[in-house]
């Protein structure tokens, strides 16, 4: 446990510090300078400074404890493929972005492109086993395969529920309020029936893509837990039957 305590005292206090300070310090401004003073750039961003800071160290505490918790840990087999899933996920959000056929997908590339560079950078203070510690590993049978792809399925399709209920379109459509209740109710619906096609085949696609990297990480990782646990249980069966037949 003092491996986990000692980041945590150091790391989470600071980071605490900092977000006490992002807190509390528009009130102290107010209490110890005059309106000209705290109008400056300076007073300005020290609170967004000070929620950088802790935003900061609280994720490199998260870096600390899981490389901490799983260095020397994760097969190569398991590792490998969330690396590869992540990096597609930052190469999509870098597609969505610059991409220049349709602006649908850019409202969700920078999302895709930030949670999969943070990945990696979690992902990549992780040291894997050796690659030769493969051979040594219990194969993953059909069962784990099929228990982690019907979980990453379920995942798939409650985050793509999910962002669909949150992205759907509604009137106005993106036009101001004062400007919609202008138009007839003709131009209305010829407008939400535009927006829905659009929503329905560029939007609902990308949505889909982006939410099948979590799936994908869900399967990986779930598989290999699955076969890590079946291996005791199936080789107290194999000694068992050994004893009998003995």
């Amino acid at each position: 446990m003092s491996r986990y305590l000692k980041p945590i005292r150091n790391l989470g206090s600071a980071a605490l510090i900092a977000l006490v300070i992002g807190l509390i310090f528009p009130s102290l401004a107010q209490a110890l300078f005059d309106e000209e003073t705290r109008g400056g750039v300076l007073l300005q961003s020290i609170p967004f400074v000070a929620f950088f800071i802790a935003v900061l160290l609280t994720f490199i505490l998260i870096i600390v404890l899981v490389a901490t918790r799983f260095n020397g840990k994760i097969p190569s087999r398991a590792y490998r493929p969330i690396e590869l899933t992540i990096i597609a996920g930052i190469l999509g959000g870098i597609f969505a972005l610059f991409q220049p056929f349709t602006f649908s997908p850019y409202k969700y590339g920078f999302v895709m492109l930030l949670g999969s560079t943070l990945g990696f950078i979690l992902w990549s203070h992780v040291v894997p086993k050796h690659a030769k510690a493969d051979a040594d590993l219990p194969p993953i049978s059909s069962t784990a395969q099929i228990i982690a792809a019907v979980a990453a399925i379920a995942v798939i399709v409650f985050l793509v529920t999910s962002a669909i209920g949150a992205n759907a379109p509604q009137a106005p459509f993106g036009e101001r309020q004062r400007v919609w209740n202008t138009y007839t109710p003709e131009r209305q619906a010829e407008i939400a029936t535009q927006k829905m096609t659009e929503f329905n085949t560029v939007e609902i696609p990308v949505l889909i893509i982006m939410n099948l990297l979590p799936g994908l990480l869900i399967f990986f990782a779930l598989r290999e837990l699955i076969a890590a646990f079946a291996a005791p249980k199936a080789a107290g069966v194999q000694a068992k039957l050994a004893r009998e037949t003995g």
